[in-house]
């Protein structure tokens, strides 16, 4: 936990600090109501089932991406499960059952110890709040179809939606320094359905414990087929990603004396819409087409992409093509194609002189926008087989300063310049040893 910053620690002991109050509360209005229930054999058996039951859908987490192959978050069944659990006991007991589950699994992969105690402390919290809404307004001597109870479940569902991930998002969005409400806004759009099918789960649940409990071993096999379903969409996800770069990589291969040039391009893009402060998923998107921008060189000769000296009309022709076949090639992933339009439009010029559609200003997407500049600047500073010389850093800035307003965005190379400017020796570093490492 050393390595964690003073305002992410902040909201950690913050958060641990409300949950003991929030338990103390608890076993003050439930702590013999509890005792008296504990004392019934089959309850106790229930409270293992639960847990083991906990345990066992945590053990297999499915792990999706919040931003740029940093951050990640972990995705589950269990909210089907903890949302039963919110129902079937007593808020004290279901903040008990819920925490062991949580902490058990964790346990068992081996997280650190506050992170397992963060996933803990939030689930508890979250399961007791519901648990409560729960005791206070779901009447059990109605049927579950009645309003009310209908009304309570819809209400304890949304709750549970937007307190559970309000927590996790406001936490990452410290931790990556952006705005809460945009990061959280746009990383909720990710699991919102995904959610709403387990809730529904939750719900079935509910209804067979109330009618005939035995009823719910039958849940089992829609809780593997709701699991692999879900592992195989960020499977999907995932190798569409790697299928990307590693056309992308074969590209560089092609090239020589390009190798690693669109890891540096996607390096500084990256950077610079930090810089920018971007949004995680517009951050994300430009960060990929960075690493992409140049896959539609693939279909280029290479006659004409490794010859030395000039280009002729026609071979430069050809070579303008690679941005629309690069455009094709992404487009036909369907989770990439709106940054399939970055790839198409990085050649485009501000001042309208660009290729392949000769967009002007604001017409030309904003990413593509970012990618003009950083591409240019690598192409300038590193060596190509058709020059001989390459400009230095100073001298690839003096040329973008010059540049604003007519093949750049003012304003973004404007920040591109002070970003590098600020930072000139890890820049020089990685133009210098040509790969981009952790460390730079």
């Amino acid at each position: 936990m050393r390595e964690l910053k003073a305002n992410v620690k902040l909201f950690l002991y913050t958060q641990w600090s409300l949950y003991f109050i929030f338990l103390i509360l608890l076993v003050l209005n439930y702590g013999n109501q509890v005792l008296a229930l504990s004392r019934i054999p089959s309850r106790i058996v229930l409270y293992i089932i639960m847990v083991f039951a906990t345990l066992i859908s945590d053990i297999f987490p499915i792990v999706y991406s919040i931003d740029p192959s940093e951050n990640k978050a972990e995705l589950t069944v269990t909210f089907a499960l903890n949302f039963a659990i919110a129902f079937i006991f007593t808020p004290l007991e279901a903040v008990v059952i819920s925490f062991l589950g949580s902490i058990s699994a964790d346990i068992r992969g081996k997280k650190e110890w506050y992170k397992i105690l963060f996933n803990g402390t939030k689930t508890s919290i979250v399961v007791g709040i519901v648990s409560f809404i729960f005791q206070k307004f779901y009447i059990k001597t109605l049927p579950l179809l009645s309003g009310v109870n209908l009304l309570t479940i819809l209400v304890n569902s949304i709750l549970y939606f937007l307190v559970d991930f309000f927590i996790l998002f406001t936490l990452l969005g410290i931790i990556n320094k952006e705005p809460i409400p945009r990061f959280w806004l746009t990383n909720i759009k990710k699991v919102f359905p995904t959610q709403i099918s387990l809730f529904l789960i939750g719900v079935i649940i509910i209804f067979f414990f109330q009618t005939e409990p035995l009823m719910n071993l039958f849940i089992i096999p829609t809780f593997v087929a709701v699991y692999l379903a879900l592992k195989r969409e960020v499977q999907i996800t995932q190798e569409t990603e790697n299928t990307l770069f590693a056309l992308a990589d074969a590209v560089d291969a092609r090239i020589p004396d390009t190798m690693n040039h669109t890891r540096r391009v996607a390096k500084f893009s990256k950077d610079l819409c930090k810089t920018l402060i971007l949004s995680a998923n517009l951050t994300n998107e430009i960060a990929i087409a960075s690493s992409l921008h140049d896959i539609g060189k693939i279909s280029i000769p290479d006659a004409i992409l490794n010859k030395n000296g000039k280009l002729t009309k026609k071979e430069y022709e050809i070579i303008k093509t690679h941005s629309e076949e690069g455009e094709k090639i992404a487009s036909k992933l369907s989770l990439f194609r709106e940054g399939a339009k970055l790839i198409r439009h990085h050649h485009e010029r501000f001042d309208g002189k660009g290729y392949p559609d000769g967009l002007k200003g604001e017409e030309i997407p904003f990413g593509a926008r970012v990618i003009c500049i950083t591409d240019s600047f690598d192409t300038m500073t590193t060596p190509r087989n058709y020059r001989p010389y390459t400009k230095s850093i100073q001298e690839a800035l003096e040329e973008v300063e010059r540049c604003k307003g007519t093949q750049f965005d003012p304003q973004i190379a404007e920040a591109f310049i002070e970003m590098v400017k600020s930072d000139l020796e890890r820049y020089y570093e990685l133009i210098k040893v040509g790969k981009v490492t952790e460390n730079n």
